[in-house]
């Protein structure tokens, strides 16, 4: 556990920001902690818990909400008569984009019922010629279409589908040899990943290798399904097998798991954020033991929906269109970027993040898995060894809340405050984290005291989209009495702005936004990158506020600051997108 110690915020006994008080912890209660020592350096970030199954489509889900995250990798079908179609032009363009590195199924002719295959099983009858004909045709055709495959996979949960009489599981073990053999021949560079198996089964796991050692076929990848209601212990797991591996006399290969989280169809446990945040946690730290990719489960929608949708796993909204608390954590996964640090936490409690020198920030998701909410304090020791964040004896921390609720438009900040360093650390008392939800957390040099660059809105340049009104209104709520506003009518219309930046270098950007309830939500992009989050604009009550983008790196001279209208709250009645200012502070 933690040690403790009394909070410092600009030498006050208690930190007032955001309209209220940091709460007192009773004398009672045992709060949880979450202690970050930026003094160990734990190894680049490898965004490695960022793959998703079955996660993008040619139609969804919506751009923005795969623009927020990270993918690193996809694993799909080739053809699918409801999943997503990998060598469909139109879905295999928007995952290459993606930059993800694919995994395919060889298997999938089982699914489509017109295919006169598809009551086969490799070996019927002593037959394994059609089994390489089909491997071969598989593979043949992604070179034919100029699709690039990753990793090729023998066949899906085999202990699940291989375990009768007529299809024992030590046949699945010679369709993976035949399959390998096939695929080595045409050339030894291609990558085949197995064995796949439900759960990480570690007989079942030695016996492939064994096997697949005797016969020469070991794979370049070895994978395993990781499904559960409550996070599995990924880093005991992958250093045992890597360790067998060692023992045996085996070089030990990348390791995957391919599937992640969740207990069934119908049921929350696939989304909940903070059994998520410990999800995410467990293997990035595993790739210490030569984890590679794991992939979020997709329970969402069952593969013989024909109404499936693509929701990058179980990010999104069922529709496609709006973000899960769960897709805020990989939007935060996203933003780690630089070197892992250390951090140690009590029991129900999780959490990771980064330090990013050339970006002056650290980022921390920290989940509650727990059904009931928690206390938790926050520490943050040896920050004298991250000096870019440090200015003047002082950070800046913002802490947002992430629920675990169904749809979440923007997470709740809760602390947006700069606090005195002593002695290299700085302790405090986060709100109260409700039952399986988790906090985002960022940290900064302290800005209060940075030069600000002030831009009103109505007097920059802009360029909206075609045919769809701009202008300014004359406000005396508004920051020198005016601000611009885009009458858009539906998502994918935009307002560009030019901002010319006195330096090149990264700046903490912020804009002054304001909510009514015909307002829109927008994605703020530079250079095509999107930054911060979408914006949720809805609002009962009309209000500006300020809004914080994060670091965003900026050239001196004009810099094309786009916000794009993509989704809106599900009480709007539209989708206007008002600025009324923005501004810059230069940390770096």
């Amino acid at each position: 556990m933690n040690h403790r110690k009394s909070l410092i915020a600009l030498g006050a006994a208690s930190a007032v920001f955001a309209g209220c008080v940091l709460p007192a912890t009773p004398a009672s209660a045992a709060p949880a902690t979450f202690s970050v020592n930026f003094a160990v350096d734990e190894g680049p970030v490898q965004h490695a818990a960022s793959g998703f199954l079955h996660g993008i489509s040619a139609t969804s889900p919506e751009q923005y909400l795969v623009d927020g995250v990270n993918v690193t990798a996809i694993r799909g079908a080739d053809y699918h008569p409801n999943l997503p179609s990998l060598y469909d032009p139109a879905t295999n363009a928007r995952v290459e984009a993606t930059g993800a590195d694919t995994m395919v199924g060889l298997y999938y002719y089982r699914s489509d019922p017109t295919n006169p295959l598809h009551t086969y099983w490799p070996g019927d009858g002593g037959d394994w010629q059609t089994w390489r004909d089909i491997v071969t045709n598989v593979y043949t055709e992604s070179v034919t279409r100029g699709y690039h495959v990753d990793s090729w996979i023998a066949w899906n949960e085999p202990n699940l589908q291989w375990n009768t009489s007529a299809h024992p599981y030590s046949r699945f073990l010679q369709t993976f040899d035949v399959a390998h053999d096939t695929l080595k021949a045409i050339s030894p560079d291609i990558k085949i990943q197995g064995p796949e198996i439900y759960g990480f089964n570690f007989p079942l796991l030695t016996q492939f290798l064994d096997y697949c050692r005797a016969n020469d076929c070991l794979p370049d990848m070895l994978t395993w399904h990781e499904l559960s209601s409550t996070p599995s212990n990924v880093e005991a797991n992958t250093a045992r097998i890597k360790q067998w591996m060692v023992d045996s006399g085996i070089q030990p290969m990348p390791l995957a798991v391919t599937e992640y989280q969740g207990g069934g169809y119908g049921s929350p446990t696939p989304y909940n954020v903070g059994d998520n945040v410990a999800w995410l946690a467990q293997i990035e730290r595993s790739t210490d033991n030569g984890l590679a990719y794991g992939l979020y489960s997709a329970w969402e929608w069952n593969g013989d929906d024909p109404n499936f949708r693509a929701t990058l796993g179980n990010a999104t909204a069922r529709s496609a269109d709006l973000p899960r608390g769960v897709w805020w954590n990989y939007n935060t996964y996203r933003e780690m970027t630089g070197r892992r640090v250390g951090e140690t936490s009590s029991a129900g409690v999780d959490g990771f993040g980064a330090v990013d020198a050339s970006m002056k920030r650290a980022t921390f998701l920290v989940g509650n898995q727990e059904a009931t909410s928690k206390e938790i304090d926050l520490s943050l020791v040896n920050l004298d060894s991250a000096p870019y964040l440090v200015r003047k004896g002082k950070i800046h921390l913002t802490v947002s809340k992430i629920p675990n609720t169904g749809t979440v438009t923007e997470p709740t900040q809760v602390i947006d405050a700069d606090f005195r360093v002593k002695g290299g650390n700085v302790t405090l008392p986060l709100p109260s984290l409700p039952g399986q939800g988790a906090y985002r957390i960022s940290i900064s040099q302290a800005v209060a005291e940075i030069k600000t660059v002030s831009y009103e809105a109505e007097s920059l340049p802009a360029a909206a989209s075609p045919a769809v009104p701009y202008r300014v209104i004359d406000d005396p709520r508004a920051s020198g009495g005016a601000a611009t506003v885009l009458d858009a009518d539906s998502v994918g219309r935009s307002v560009r702005y030019s901002v010319a930046a006195p330096t090149t270098g990264v700046y903490d950007v912020s804009a002054t936004l304001k909510k009514a309830t015909a307002h829109g939500i927008v994605q703020l992009y530079v250079k095509g990158r999107a930054y911060g989050g979408p914006r949720d604009e809805f609002g009962t009550t009309e209000q500006y506020y300020r809004s914080g983008f994060g670091m965003i790196p900026l050239d001196r001279g004009p810099n094309v600051l786009e916000f794009r209208v993509v989704s809106r709250h599900p009480q709007s009645d539209s989708y206007k997108f008002v600025l009324d200012k923005l501004e810059l502070k230069k940390v770096g």
